[in-house]
């Protein structure tokens, strides 16, 4: 679902030397939640202010009441399962000024952190336009993707609009990272948007990817991605070099990297037995 620095991963000054050799980083990991009653979760999204981690549950991507938002605090520890129920299937989650803004499938949700509450509901501005990732730059501008209608959608003052469509740049549009001047968006495929032209670039990996999901900037250049289809975490660097890190049974979802710990954290399930957790992830050399 949440951004040309973006993706996320862990790496540390010299992670993009190293990533250069023949063998990948180890990574380190720990399993949070298993067995709690996560509900296929898509995304996580730390808040530095209150201290804790929110990730969004659902099942079928369509409106509903099944959805939720669940809380843990810093160390994994869950704090509240159903933090903020009865959505719709929330994906993508971005913050700004106290207030959690979360994609709902056909509207944008704001949540107060402090209680829970759903302020405010923001309606998609076409029908079945499948809202997917949110990412709020640093002039305080909301970007949002909508995977079935092959675009990005901005907030105009108290107003989702159509920002930008393109049915082959922007095909199937899911992870976003907003800067001041640009937009990284990822669905089918990899894009650069240039917010003043809305030119899109569209960015080459070597070996080819597709089909991305979570976006996240890290060192010199380089990014951290999740994709959906063979669902695997990877590293992205400057040169355009994929590294793939991570990639099992259990798919990998919207991403939150913290740089002081160089740890990644990503929602991880199984839909065939139901097992679902967040994956906490810190890069090791060996």
């Amino acid at each position: 679902m949440h951004r040309t620095s973006y993706f996320l991963v862990f790496f540390i000054m010299y992670a993009q030397s190293y990533l250069q050799a023949q063998d990948a980083p180890i990574l380190a990991s720990e399993k949070w939640g298993k067995g709690i009653g996560l509900q296929q979760p898509e995304s996580i999204i730390f808040d530095t202010k209150n201290g804790c981690f929110y990730v969004s549950n659902g099942k079928k991507f369509a409106p509903g009441t099944d959805g939720f938002l669940s809380k843990f605090d810093k160390n994994g520890s869950l704090v509240q399962l159903k933090w903020v129920d009865s959505l719709s299937r929330p994906t993508g989650m971005a913050l700004h000024k106290d207030q959690l803004w979360v994609a709902d499938v056909n509207a944008l949700k704001v949540v107060d952190t402090s209680s829970g509450k759903v302020l405010k509901t923001y309606p998609e501005p076409v029908k079945n336009s499948g809202l997917n990732d949110i990412s709020i730059n640093t002039k305080g501008e909301l970007f949002v993707t909508a995977s079935f209608t092959h675009s990005v959608l901005k907030m105009e003052g108290e107003e989702l609009i159509v920002w930008l469509q393109d049915e082959t740049a922007l095909e199937w549009a899911n992870g976003i990272y907003a800067q001041d001047n640009q937009l990284l968006v990822g669905g089918t495929h990899l894009s650069i948007i240039d917010l003043s032209t809305k030119q899109i670039l569209q960015l080459k990996t070597s070996p080819p990817i597709k089909d991305f999901d979570g976006l996240w900037p890290t060192y010199n250049g380089g990014h951290l991605l999740s994709t959906v289809e063979n669902s695997a975490l990877w590293y992205l660097d400057a040169d355009g070099k994929a590294t793939q890190l991570v990639k099992d049974d259990f798919y990998l979802g919207d991403l939150q990297f913290m740089t002081a710990t160089s740890t990644v954290y990503v929602p991880r399930g199984n839909h065939k037995n139901g097992i679902y957790f967040v994956a906490a992830f810190e890069l090791k050399f060996p």
